[in-house]
C-alpha cells in the first residue's frame, strides 16, 4: 500500500519523485497492455472499447522509463492544455465545496518505491453525496472516503462519453488510497478555443470565476469501487514490474490493436527513441502524384456530369456499358457498377 507524503504537486521534489515511478496517468496503459480482454470482461468492462480506446503512452515507454537507460523522455503538453487545466482546478474545487460543511483536501500525494497517486481532491461524504451512484450499484454513503479527478473536455467529446483513461485512473487512485469511491469532475467551456484558454490563463481569480460561472458546465460522476477491476489494476501493475526484473522488453505496440492505435503508439515511441528508418520513398511519392492526378480528372469530370444535368434538368445518368449513376439526397455522385462489367 502506498503511504502518504509530504510531497506538494508542482514542487520540483515531485517532479523528481514522478520520473522514477509509474502514476496515476499512465495506468491506463499498462492495463490496457497486460489485461486479457476476459479479465476485463470479468470486470464489468468492455473490452474492445477499452482496448480500441487511444493510448496516453506505451507499456514499452514506461519500462524503459523505470529502468533509466536515458531512451525515456515525458512529453511536454502545450500550455493550452497543461496550463489552463492547472487554472481551472481550484474553480473545480470552488465547485464540489458548495454546500459542504468540511472543507476537502487538494493535492494529496501518495508514494512507494514504484508508483505515485496524486490526488486532484479527496473529502469525506456528506449529504451533497448521498446520491445513487451514476456507475455501479447502490449509492454513496455518509461519512465514506471519497477522491475526486477532475478532468477537462472540449463540448464535442462530451456525447461521446467518459474515456476510460479517466476511469482506470480515478480508480487506480481508489484502489491504493483505500477510498470507498470516486468522482470524476468534467468540467466543459461553452466555447472551447486555443484562443479563450488562453484568455481565461491570464484573467485574475475573481474575473476567471465570474465568467466561469456564466461560461462552464461542471458535472460530477460518481462511481462505486469497482473492487474487481482494482485488483485487475493491481495484477497488470504486477507483470510490469515483473518484466522489468526480468528485462523482458514490453513489445512497441499491441499486435491485435487497430492500425491507427499501432501507429500511434510507434508515435509515441519516437518521440523518445527519434530513430529515423531507412526506406525508399520514391514508389510512394509517385503514387502520391497519380493520386493527386486522378483526383483532378475525377473533379474535373464531375463537374462536366453536373452541367449535363443542369442541361437536362435529370440526376439520374445511364451508360452503354450498363453502369449507372445518380445525385442522391446528400448532393454526392453515387455509382453502381454493372454486373457485366464486374
Amino acid at each position: 500500500m502506498l503511504r502518504k507524503t509530504r510531497l506538494k504537486q508542482g514542487t520540483l521534489q515531485w517532479e523528481k519523485a514522478r520520473e522514477t515511478r509509474i502514476g496515476s496517468s499512465e495506468i491506463f496503459d499498462i492495463v490496457r497492455y497486460y489485461a486479457t480482454d476476459e479479465e476485463l470482461q470479468n470486470c464489468g468492462i468492455n473490452a474492445e472499447d477499452f482496448k480500441s480506446e487511444k493510448p496516453y503512452t506505451t507499456a514499452w515507454a514506461l519500462y524503459h522509463k523505470i529502468k533509466s537507460d536515458g531512451l525515456y523522455k515525458r512529453e511536454v503538453l502545450p500550455p493550452e492544455f497543461a496550463e489552463y487545466g492547472h487554472v481551472l482546478e481550484p474553480y473545480g474545487l470552488y465547485e464540489l465545496q458548495k454546500n459542504r460543511r468540511n472543507k476537502l483536501k487538494r493535492g494529496e500525494v501518495y508514494a512507494s518505491d514504484k508508483l505515485i497517486v496524486s490526488l486532484d481532491i479527496s473529502g469525506i461524504a456528506e449529504e451533497k453525496d448521498d446520491v445513487v451512484f451514476t456507475y455501479g450499484n447502490g449509492k454513496a454513503k455518509l461519512g465514506q472516503k471519497f477522491i475526486c479527478e477532475q478532468k477537462t473536455m472540449t463540448p464535442q467529446a462530451v456525447p461521446k462519453g467518459l474515456p476510460y483513461k479517466y476511469i482506470t485512473q480515478a480508480q487506480y487512485q481508489t484502489t491504493y488510497t483505500n477510498a470507498d469511491f470516486f468522482i470524476i469532475q468534467v468540467m466543459i467551456l461553452k466555447e472551447d478555443t486555443p484562443f479563450i484558454r488562453g484568455k481565461l490563463c491570464q484573467m485574475s481569480r475573481k474575473k476567471l470565476y465570474e465568467y466561469l460561472d456564466k461560461n462552464m458546465t461542471v458535472k460530477h460522476y460518481y462511481f462505486k469501487n469497482n473492487v474487481q477491476f482494482g485488483m485487475l489494476i493491481k495484477v497488470c501493475i504486477e507483470r510490469f514490474f515483473k518484466d522489468v526484473k526480468e528485462d523482458k522488453e514490453p513489445k512497441a505496440y499491441i499486435e491485435n490493436d487497430s492500425v491507427k492505435n499501432i501507429v500511434e503508439s510507434i508515435r509515441l515511441n519516437s518521440f523518445y527513441t527519434d530513430k529515423p528508418c531507412n526506406y525508399n520513398l520514391e514508389d510512394f511519392e509517385k503514387a502520391n502524384e497519380l493520386l493527386k492526378r486522378a483526383e483532378r480528372l475525377k473533379k474535373e469530370e464531375l463537374q462536366r456530369i453536373i452541367n449535363t444535368a443542369k442541361r437536362n434538368n435529370s440526376c439520374k445518368f445511364s451508360s452503354r456499358n450498363g453502369t449507372t449513376a445518380m445525385f442522391v439526397k446528400d448532393g454526392s455522385f453515387r455509382v453502381k457498377i454493372s454486373e457485366v462489367k464486374k
